[in-house]
C-alpha cells in the first residue's frame, strides 16, 4: 500500500510540474532580480514593451555557460538595435564576482541577480543552464532553449523574433 501511495504521489507531483514547452505561446511570467547597481528590476520593465527580449539564465562555474555566453554576446552585438538581451544569474553571487565573470567570459550585456521566483516560474534546474527565453515584442514567449549550446539555433530564434 505504501508503494502505491508513493507512486501516486510522484505521478501527481509530475503532473503539476511546469514543462518549458507548455510556456511557449504564453505571456512571459514576470520575475524580479537586482541589476548590477543593486536596483530591483522586473522582467516587465523590458518585456512586452515593443522590442523582443532574450533572457539568458546562467550560473557561475557552469562549463557549458562559460563556453556559450561569449558567443551569445557576439550574436547580441549583431542584433543590439533590434533586441534586448539580459542575463539573469542563478548562482548566489555578489557584484565583484559578477564583474569578474563578465570580464573572464567577455560579455557586456546586463546581468541581473535572479530571484528564486525565476527558478520556480520557469522550472529551471541547475542542469538546465544556459536556459534561454525568447520573448517577442508583445511579451509572448516564442521559444525556450534548455541547456542551450547550439549557437545557430540561438541566432535563428533571435532572427524569428525580429521578423
Amino acid at each position: 500500500m505504501k508503494k502505491v501511495f508513493i507512486i501516486l504521489l510522484f505521478v501527481a507531483v509530475s503532473a503539476f510540474a511546469a514543462n518549458p514547452d507548455d510556456l511557449i505561446g504564453e505571456k512571459f511570467i514576470d520575475v524580479y532580480g537586482k541589476d548590477e547597481k543593486g536596483k530591483i528590476v522586473k522582467l516587465s520593465d523590458v518585456a512586452g514593451k515593443g522590442k523582443p527580449v532574450v533572457v539568458v539564465y546562467w550560473a557561475i562555474g557552469d562549463v557549458d555557460t562559460y563556453k556559450v555566453l561569449p558567443e551569445i554576446n557576439k550574436i547580441g552585438k549583431k542584433y543590439k538595435d533590434k533586441i534586448i538581451l539580459i542575463a539573469p544569474l542563478l548562482s548566489v553571487s555578489d557584484d565583484k564576482e559578477v564583474k569578474e565573470a563578465k570580464k573572464l567570459l567577455h560579455f557586456d550585456f546586463p546581468v541581473w541577480l535572479a530571484g528564486s521566483d525565476s527558478i520556480k516560474a520557469y522550472s529551471i534546474e541547475k542542469v538546465d543552464v544556459p536556459y534561454i527565453l525568447f520573448i517577442d515584442k508583445d511579451g509572448t514567449i516564442r521559444n525556450i532553449m534548455v541547456t542551450a549550446r547550439d549557437l545557430k539555433k540561438i541566432e535563428e530564434n533571435i532572427k524569428n523574433l525580429i521578423k
